[in-house]
């Protein structure tokens, strides 16, 4: 029988006013390799008489704009539409698959999952439909009723989707298999979400399935980096789960604590892509340092020198816990595991080492920030652990500033302003390349905010899914509608990358360095 896993094409998200400039309020990224297909393919293949192909949407026909609808927003309209690939392009693969596989993640894909699962169900009428995902794994009972979903994994894939494909090839009853949502005899039956699989024992991402696609694989998540740093790229997962709690974040429910992979395990990996011609890497844990509070700064240092040793440079994708870079005992940066993490060489000519960074500062508007959330410091302290960083030569910096918290109004994005114009000043300083990408502080199934905030959403998140996402928003605050906020965020952006940048910001989608 066949699985067929598809990466759905992109959102190009238009949003247009009289009298102003068009903007494209949706962060497009294609050139890279897609974790979820590529794992979930692994685990399913798996599968005794399960062939398995993986086809991505995003990294094709770049060139092809698809709108699919358009709402009022405000004082302006909304023209959503779908960037890549065509649903018709893969038609006979639908056609020869028994079970098709979406990965959903964030909100904002929705619409488009839903009219692809459409699509293939039209095209292939006995094809069963499971998806996973971020999204899915919040909203099971949303997908289940609109009567094209057919199977919802809640959870880590590798604990389900054996169990349920073998079931059904088997014709074999499922209903004991937990982490999993369907529809019986009408009703929804939710078996809860199933966590803390053994990450040393999940099998090698499938990237021989994508072999045609490797060249491609040149871009990374925050930056356009210069022609000694190698493509091509691919991302890396050291961890999963997360002990914080951020009320903004999935993470801490979606995955629960934090694990880690053995260093065995990583070297296994780094060895894996070697193997494929693989040349950068891009770290994606969302917290890689909260090792230290596990009693793990040594491991954490003896992985990023695993890392080097195979010669790869590499880029923090998600950052690091700017507190845990900080030394608490002798109040001041801890430069010791900075010059761990944020060195770099030139072996044989070759860039070897971290050449970037995204910096989670987060909400510089408040004056004090550790009272927002304990993973951040003082805005001096952050300030040092910058310098710090920089004086490793890295070669670019990318920081975040979250608008949209309730009690955010002018003042508060006036001195998020001074502090952004301080943290450039001293990264510039150094000779160090900026990116400054304000984001939304939005309201997702799944996290705290939306059991606390969720009156504060004027769009829905079921007839407006498209406005769920990290620049874009659903909501005001106390003293912004939505689209005044999302004005506030590119008044910032317009400064910060300066006019020319912003410019090709606004009409690509895409960061510009």
């Amino acid at each position: 029988m066949n699985y067929l896993h598809v990466e759905l094409p992109s959102l190009h998200l238009l949003w247009q006013r009289e009298g102003c400039e068009d903007v494209v309020c949706s962060v497009i990224r294609t050139n890279y390799p897609k974790p979820s297909p590529l794992l979930v393919a692994a685990i399913l293949r798996q599968v005794q008489g399960l062939e398995v192909q993986v086809i991505d949407m995003k990294i094709h026909n770049q060139e092809t704009i698809i709108p699919y609808r358009e709402f009022n927003f405000e004082n302006g309209k909304i023209i959503a539409s779908r960037m890549g690939m065509s649903f018709e392009k893969i038609e006979d693969q639908l056609k020869e698959a028994d079970f098709l596989g979406l990965s959903i993640n964030p909100t904002s894909w929705s619409n488009i999952a839903l009219d692809f699962a459409r699509f293939a169900k039209k095209v292939n009428p006995s094809l069963r439909i499971i998806i996973g995902g971020t999204e899915a794994i919040f909203r099971y009972d949303f997908y289940l009723k609109s009567g094209v979903i057919d199977f919802v994994i809640r959870g880590e894939g590798e604990l389900v989707g054996p169990a349920l494909i073998t079931s059904l090839i088997h014709k074999q009853d499922y209903s004991g298999i937990n982490g999993l949502a369907y529809i019986q005899n009408g009703q929804i039956v939710d078996t809860g979400i199933t966590r803390n699989c053994d990450l040393d024992k999940e099998p090698l991402p499938a990237i021989d399935l994508l072999n045609g696609d490797i060249p491609l694989w040149n871009m990374p998540i925050e930056y356009f980096i210069d022609s000694d740093v190698k493509r091509p790229i691919m991302p890396l997962f050291i961890t999963r789960g997360c002990n914080q709690s951020c009320d903004y974040c999935t993470t801490p429910r979606k995955y629960g604590r934090l694990r880690f992979k053995s260093l065995e395990r990583l070297e296994k990996e780094l060895q894996y892509f070697k193997s494929f011609g693989i040349e950068s890497i891009n770290i994606w844990d969302d917290s890689l340092s909260s090792l230290i509070k596990l009693g793990q700064r040594d491991l954490l240092i003896a992985y990023i020198r695993m890392i080097k040793a195979y010669g790869f440079p590499f880029e923090y994708a998600q950052g690091m816990v700017i507190s845990d870079l900080w030394d608490k005992e002798k109040n001041e940066p801890d430069f010791v595991l900075i010059s761990e993490l944020y060195g770099h060489s030139t072996i044989s000519g070759k860039f070897v080492g971290c050449y970037g960074h995204y910096t989670p500062v987060e909400f510089l508007q408040e004056e004090n920030t550790t009272a927002i959330n304990s993973k951040l410091l003082s805005f001096e302290k952050e300030l040092e652990v910058i310098k710090a960083i920089c004086r490793q030569d890295v070669k670019y910096l990318s920081f975040s500033c979250i608008l949209g918290r309730a009690t955010d109004g002018p003042n508060q994005v006036e001195f998020a302003r001074k502090r952004l114009r301080r943290i450039k000043a001293l990264v510039e300083s150094f000779g160090v390349r900026i990116l400054i990408a304000p984001y939304m502080y939005n309201i997702f199934p799944g996290t705290r905010l939306w059991t606390k905030e969720k009156d504060r959403l004027e769009y829905s998140i079921e007839e407006f899914p498209e406005m769920y996402q990290l620049n874009a928003s659903p909501h005001g605050t106390n003293y912004f509608s939505p689209s005044e906020l999302m004005q506030a965020k590119l008044d910032l952006e317009r400064e910060f990358l300066g006019e020319e940048r912003f410019k090709k910001w606004i009409q690509t989608g895409r960061y510009q360095w």
